[in-house]
């Protein structure tokens, strides 16, 4: 026997009724007239080929077969309103997965902030945190596994958009006993000659580096390659060489002995900022987070300034802004 087509409506009139008794509160129930009520359940019965209700002019009763039909498709209504209402939360924005790629520093330092203030008002809502370099947070917006990248502005994928958020100040970090020590600012030529710490290419960091280096034809050697935060501030506290550090991979660093001198040139910021594809829709969730970003008031770390649209902040370059960064 093929199985009867029958609508969620249809569905929802054999339940209401059966719940209310009577054609007249259940047509009210939902919002019909008593005859499209009426003509539903008959379309059901002949589409079941079996009668669900005994109708006189004074009693409406449920008959077994009705019993049976509801003990059967309850559990289905259920199931289906309850994943409608999840979608209309989903569609509203009030629930959901934001999958958000992050450089490391930026996911420490700025991110948690914004998630509690946003999750105050949208506490159904998750998180999936993926931090990682410049080019693996292009990696995920790529193939789909993040929606929004909070990275460093930089050359652009096709299909991709930037909106910046905020800007970071480079400093010259190296051992106390370094001559920057005794220096309130560097520039960029004061890194010739010196052994520079430096992240691997496809990082952001090592793109501005690079960059500043070859227009001021600055000759340095790289020796030392490091990932990771916590790799470079040990290779810098063994006295092996010097870094170009953006503000934010400094929290946390410990400048006991340690000094971070503003490099007060050109090119020596580091602008962050979120990228999302521009052709993809975002889900309901995450395009509410990004205007949440941009319109909710943090207070910047040390060295790093709020850049808002249509305006590029002024970073912190203060001589003492570097010893205070830890705090």
């Amino acid at each position: 026997m093929p199985i009867p087509d029958l609508t969620l409506q249809q569905l929802r009139a054999v339940r209401t009724l059966a719940a209310s008794g009577s054609f007249t509160k259940a047509a009210a129930v939902e919002h019909i007239s008593q005859s499209v009520l009426s003509r539903r359940i008959k379309e059901v019965e002949r589409l079941l080929r079996v009668r669900l209700f005994d109708r006189t002019t004074r009693q409406l009763d449920i008959t077994a077969a009705g019993q049976a039909f509801l003990l059967m498709t309850g559990a289905v209504l259920d199931d289906m309103d309850m994943r409608l209402s999840r979608f209309m939360s989903y569609v509203a924005a009030q629930s959901g997965t934001i999958a958000v790629a992050a450089l490391p520093s930026v996911a420490a330092a700025v991110l948690p902030d914004m998630m509690r203030g946003f999750m105050l008002d949208h506490p159904e809502v998750e998180f999936e945190i993926i931090d990682g370099a410049a080019d693996e947070v292009v990696e995920r917006l790529e193939s789909g596994t993040a929606e929004l990248g909070l990275t460093a502005r930089g050359d652009l994928p096709d299909g991709f958009c930037f909106e910046p958020l905020l800007q970071e100040q480079l400093y010259g970090v190296a051992h106390h006993s370094h001559p920057w020590s005794a220096r309130s600012s560097i520039s960029w030529p004061d890194f010739t000659g010196e052994t520079v710490v430096a992240t691997r290419p496809g990082t952001s960091i090592r793109a501005i580096t690079d960059a500043a280096f070859s227009k001021y034809s600055i000759s340095v050697s790289h020796h030392f390659h490091a990932c990771s935060a916590a790799t470079i501030r040990g290779l810098l506290r063994a006295g092996v060489g010097v870094a170009a550090l953006p503000a934010l991979e400094l929290r946390g660093f410990g400048l006991d002995d340690l000094v971070a001198v503003p490099v007060d040139a050109p090119g020596a910021t580091r602008v962050i900022g979120v990228m999302y594809h521009c052709s993809r829709n975002l889900s309901p969730v995450a395009a509410r987070f990004l205007d949440f970003m941009h319109a909710t008031e943090i207070d910047p770390p040390r060295g790093v300034s709020r850049v808002h649209e249509g305006h590029t902040g002024e970073p912190d370059t203060s001589s003492n802004a570097g010893a205070q960064l830890a705090e």
